[in-house]
């Protein structure tokens, strides 16, 4: 049936409407139950009572649709101008067209499915065809290598023999080489074979360069021993040269470590004759066995170097870790010369056993003196980084491949991106490797394991003379006139300085991180408590009260310490309290300028250090900022006595005579406080005057930190005795106008940070000169809402009780 005659046959929607107009509404017939049998139960006969029940509930809903449907279309068919037998023909029309175009495309359809189909089954073909030819490829690749290698085994084969008879043994050694690299392909293939167009078979091949090899490693040997016997060098870095394409780079390398040793063995005899004479030049006796050292180590340094270039090429970077064991033993053998020698005539251990002693607390130690014992830790340099050039050597890979690799590996050109990755990375871990091998090697030698030793006395030493040296700085102080500060702020931390970088010469960073904790211990305690004695005496108060009492502690310093009156009198305890003042503020500059020094001097000694060790120095320096801290914390309880002492009590008299104005004023006498106001005027010029005392005698820092405490101060006594003093409006409003000039003043001097601290006194002042209980509490409440509140609203009930002229009943029952 074509998909047009669905609406053309009495099932099509026109057949079914000629129904319906015809017999009327859809009728539901049931037809005919069959009975249930009687056994079957009630049950079953009310569930399908309900079954029939839904159905013919089901059928009603979908007949309802249905007539729904057909009002819808009556009605859109009725509304159209065209006749309703023109309707029909031209829908016809459409469903015809509709029917052909669905056609032609399942047609399209199913040609496009065979077309694709037959696509798939060729393709099938041809991935399998393409990989069995990929198969074919390989193997024939693979053949042809094959091919390739036994040409060479041959080839190899036939012409090691004349080339070793010629001497030519470079060209013989490259064909044991390529042999060496063709052994496990002539392993897996057999030896039973014959060469390809000879009548040679493999096994003669085999067995005739396996001869070639032996004979070659012993003409090698041979030759070696003797350039290095007649002191041919030439002959012998020719003959060194050979031993790795022999696949024995131990034998080579033994033979030429020995070879270094006996070398340095000589030159290191010329050395100590030159230390037994005492040198030869006289300003260098102090540190002889320390250059003793330094030439015995450049010169191992320097025969590493020189033919660190020829290992790195012909045995590989690797390799040269096995040479420095060997020499190692060398190194240790005529290093441990020096340290003996240094040991017993500078009497090391002894000293080292005093100062133990004497550090333990030892009643019958000896006292050395710190500046004998300056010339011994200087030439303790003598251990001044004994392995850098060797660990600088062999921390640095070849910038240039090796001979076998320049001669045999061709492929690098074509390795893909992640390969060149895979490759970079096995690098960088084979350097780590490397590093840490080389770091055992030195770190466990004999002449690490005594540097070690003498480090750990070093630092012992070291400390002594540090505190010995800091504490003789205490006991000299002196002053200049010229000078804010005292001799102690240079001298101790000179000597701090010079200890910490002298470790820095070691280097080990464990080293340097002990000094350095051993001098912020000394700064934070002998030298700090030092200066905090001088302020904890404080600063001699002003007034006959206070200097009644500076006469009585005059008097009882005179009887307990046998001081002269003026050399302990309010003057000297004043000079005393401003130096260390000034020495504190500083001594955070020189803090600083001591931790970027040390950065530096880190930068230029610990270039290639680990993370580890690296993070040692980060967290030992760390402790300079803690430090900084604590002088800051110092600096300002020192300024804060300060103010308390030299400002307080005349600040605190001064403002006492606001008392005695009346605040309660007439228009006239507010017009009077309009050209002269007496109290402001005193109060400022009093303060004024006490400031620029000490303005030439306190560092910048700390007079800039001074004006800002007593601003503070100043404003602190103006609300003092504001509370103690009654207003009217005009009374508020002449406080605010003397407040403003106070405000004025110390922003002058101390800058606009003084605001936001007297903020207090400025919101008082407000209060106290505003019009109404209800303005005040509305800026109270204002106040609140920001970020500058500081009265609590106790101090608002407070402070509007000082006002005379507001009702007190509405002043108690205000409330936010």
């Amino acid at each position: 049936m074509k998909n047009s005659d669905i609406f053309n046959n009495d099932f099509g929607y026109f057949g079914i409407r000629d129904r319906l107009d015809r017999r009327g509404p859809l009728e539901w017939r049931p037809k005919s139950v069959k009975t249930l049998p009687s056994d079957a139960g009630n049950d079953r006969s009310h569930e399908s009572l309900n079954r029939i029940k839904k159905l013919r509930e089901n059928i009603q809903t979908e007949r309802d649709k249905q007539e729904q449907a057909m009002l819808e279309i009556n009605k859109e068919i009725s509304t159209s101008g065209l006749l309703e037998k023109d309707k029909l023909r031209a829908f016809d029309q459409a469903l015809a067209r509709l029917a052909n175009r669905t056609e032609t495309i399942e047609l399209s359809a199913q040609s496009l499915s065979s077309n694709l189909k037959s696509v798939s089954i060729l393709a099938e073909s041809i991935s399998s065809q393409v990989r069995e030819l990929d198969v074919a490829k390989s193997r024939v690749v693979e053949c042809l290598l094959r091919v390739n290698d036994l040409r060479d085994l041959r080839t190899c084969s036939e012409n090691v023999v004349p080339a070793i008879a010629n001497e030519d043994f470079e060209e013989a050694c490259q064909y044991i080489h390529r042999f060496h690299t063709l052994e496990g392909i002539v392993a897996k293939m057999g030896t039973k074979f014959d060469l390809p167009g000879t009548g040679q078979s493999m096994k003669t091949s085999y067995e005739t360069l396996q001869n070639a090899a032996a004979d070659l490693k012993i003409i090698i040997e041979t030759n070696f021993d003797a350039a290095v016997a007649s002191g041919d060098t030439a002959s012998m870095e020719r003959f060194f040269k050979l031993f790795p394409l022999l696949n024995d780079h131990a034998n080579g390398l033994q033979r030429f470590g020995a070879y270094l040793c006996r070398k340095i063995e000589k030159s290191c005899k010329d050395f100590f004759k030159i230390m037994e004479s005492g040198g030869t030049d006289d300003t260098r006796r102090n540190v002889l066995y320390s250059d003793t050292m330094t030439m015995v180590l450049e010169e191992i340094a320097k025969e590493v170097m020189e033919y660190q270039p020829l290992i790195d090429s012909y045995y590989g970077p690797d390799k040269l870790l096995y040479l420095m064991e060997i020499i190692q033993a060398e190194c240790d053998k005529q290093s441990t010369l020096v340290l003996d020698a240094f040991i017993k005539n500078r009497q090391f251990e002894q000293r080292t056993k005093t100062v133990r002693d004497y550090l333990r607390g030892s009643q019958i130690a000896e006292k050395l003196d710190p500046i004998a014992l300056d010339v011994l830790l200087s030439e303790r340099r003598l251990g001044e980084a004994p392995a850098r050039p060797l660990s600088e050597s062999g921390e640095n890979p070849p910038k240039s491949p090796t001979f076998a690799e320049a001669n045999f590996d061709d492929d690098d050109d074509e390795l893909t991106e992640e390969e060149r990755k895979d490759l970079q990375e096995k690098q960088k871990k084979a350097r780590t490797e490397r590093t840490k091998k080389l770091d055992t090697v030195l770190n466990r030698s004999k002449l690490g394991m005594r540097m070690q030793e003498i480090l750990g006395n070093y630092v012992m030493m070291e400390q002594y003379y540090m505190q010995e040296s800091v504490s003789k700085a205490l006991e000299m102080e002196d002053s200049e006139e010229s000078s804010l500060t005292t001799s102690i702020l240079d001298d101790v931390f000179f000597i701090v300085r010079k200890c910490i970088r002298r470790s820095i010469t070691s280097s080990s960073v464990d080293c340097v991180c002990a000094m350095i904790n051993n001098g912020m211990t000394l700064l934070e305690t002998n030298y700090l408590d030092s200066l905090n004695a001088a302020i904890r005496a404080g600063y001699p108060s002003t007034g006959w009260t206070a200097e009644a009492y500076q006469h009585a502690q005059t008097a009882y310093n005179v009887l307990q310490h046998g001081k002269s009156v003026a050399e302990a009198g309010p003057d000297m305890q004043k000079k005393v309290f401003l130096a260390a003042l000034n020495n504190i503020r500083a001594s955070i500059q020189s803090i600083i300028t001591l931790k970027e020094g040390l950065m530096q001097d880190f930068e230029t000694h610990f270039k290639q250090i680990n993370a580890t060790d690296k993070s040692k120095l980060e967290n030992s320096l760390y402790q300079f900022d803690e430090l900084s801290r604590k002088f800051e914390q110092m600096s300002s309880i020192a300024i804060n006595k300060l103010s308390t002492a030299a400002f307080r009590p005349r600040l605190k008299a001064a403002a006492e005579t606001y008392i005695d104005y009346s605040h309660e004023l007439t228009e006239e006498q507010l017009n009077d406080f309009e050209s002269v106001d007496p109290f402001i005027e005193n109060f400022i010029g009093l303060l004024d005057e006490q400031i620029h005392k000490f303005e030439d005698v306190l560092l910048p820092e700390n007079y800039e930190e001074l004006l800002e405490s007593v601003s503070v101060e100043a404003a602190h006594q103006m609300e003092r005795v504001i509370y103690k003093c009654g207003f009217n409006h005009l009374g508020g409003i002449q406080l605010d106008k003397e407040y403003r000039q106070l405000a004025s003043y110390l922003t002058n001097i101390a800058g606009w940070k003084v605001r936001e601290k007297c903020s207090k006194l400025s919101q008082i002042v407000n209060i106290l000169s505003s019009d109404s209980v209800e303005e005040a509490v509305n800026f109270f409440k204002q106040l609140e809402t920001s970020s500058s509140g500081i009265l609590t609203f106790n101090e608002l009930k407070k402070v509007l009780a000082l006002r005379v002229d507001f009702p007190k009943d509405k002043v108690k029952s205000v409330k936010l």
